[in-house]
């Protein structure tokens, strides 16, 4: 008895907010199935059991994470003030913007209002960060591919906003396109220089650089959702992230073989899922067998990473050697 009761405190004070990356992950790989169930006909067993995995993944989290805002105040207060871990409180608003998207079928009142408080703590949490950064100056080496976490998750707000019935969200979807869209060129642009004309990232966070991926795989989606129908600007966004998996891809290999297991690793399981969706959102304009190809080996890439972490998550829960 008492060992479980350890086994539970010692998660709890050690759990880091990056945890929350896996929600958004299994949401994503969730939508990515659902597309698949459209396009391709596939059983709808798949997207039902990822979105409740990421259902039941957050409950627990939040839990969690509420007793430890509770108990080790001090462990969470310091997390915010770290400028790094700061980033990865986005993941908890962007979750509360993906978990509607897979309760909406089901819950449709309860996704409301689910979507409507997260983009309201998206937003007021991407005006902090960025507030922050301009009242403290910030050195380039901090730079790391998880700044892009606060700003650019204002892209999430139309992914499933644009399902929900609220009034004015065709503005607010522009308005989040807009913010999110530019500020993903400012910070591609800070961090990609950082990782040229600086030393490389530690061995052990080389896997987040993954995240680079989903700044312009939302906006292509967004953007898509704008216009429903291809265009040259749709062909850019696709194509440039396509470039920037084949630049990027060889870290995937570093989350299975070469470091020791991280979750903030989990932070590349969305950009992946963002990726998959985007380009199986072209192969349907480009139907295409390349294109299909793509779209098919990208889902399931992404469907055994996010595997592996989810596995290699409780293992080392279990195990009591998370880290």
């Amino acid at each position: 008895m008492n060992l479980n009761n350890s086994t539970k405190i010692s998660f709890i004070q050690f759990m880091p907010v990056s945890l929350f990356g896996s929600v958004m992950g299994l949401c994503g790989l969730c939508f990515s199935w659902r597309r698949a169930e459209k396009y391709w006909h596939f059983t709808e067993v798949p997207s039902i059991i990822f979105g409740w995995m990421a259902v039941v993944s957050f409950i627990a989290l939040a839990f969690c994470y509420s007793v430890k805002s509770i108990k080790y105040r001090d462990l969470v207060s310091s997390e915010f003030k770290n400028p790094v871990t700061l980033c990865f409180f986005a993941t908890i608003s962007v979750s509360l913007l993906l978990l509607p998207g897979v309760i909406l079928p089901y819950l449709p009142l309860t996704a409301k209002v689910m979507w409507i408080f997260g983009a309201s703590s998206m937003f007021l949490f991407a005006w902090y960060v960025f507030r922050s950064w301009i009242d403290n100056m910030q050195e380039q080496e901090k730079a790391m591919p998880v700044w892009v976490l606060p700003i650019v998750g204002m892209l999430d707000l139309p992914i499933v906003g644009h399902q929900i019935d609220l009034p004015g969200m065709s503005e607010i979807s522009i308005m989040a396109f807009g913010i999110g869209s530019i500020f993903s060129i400012i910070l591609l642009t800070i961090i990609i220089s950082r990782l040229i004309f600086q030393p490389a990232l530690p061995e052990a966070v080389q896997p987040s650089i993954l995240i680079l991926l989903a700044p312009m795989a939302l906006a292509f989606t967004v953007y898509g959702q704008f216009k429903g129908v291809s265009d040259t600007i749709l062909g850019a966004l696709f194509y440039f992230n396509i470039f920037l998996l084949l630049v990027l891809g060889s870290k995937i290999s570093m989350v299975l073989y070469s470091c020791p297991f991280k979750v903030s690793w989990w932070a590349v399981s969305f950009p992946l899922s963002a990726v998959t969706i985007s380009t199986q959102i072209y192969a349907q304009h480009k139907p295409d067998w390349v294109h299909q190809l793509l779209a098919a080996v990208l889902l399931v890439l992404t469907t055994a990473v996010i595997i592996f972490l989810f596995f290699q998550t409780l293992y080392k829960i279990a195990k009591r050697k998370l880290a």
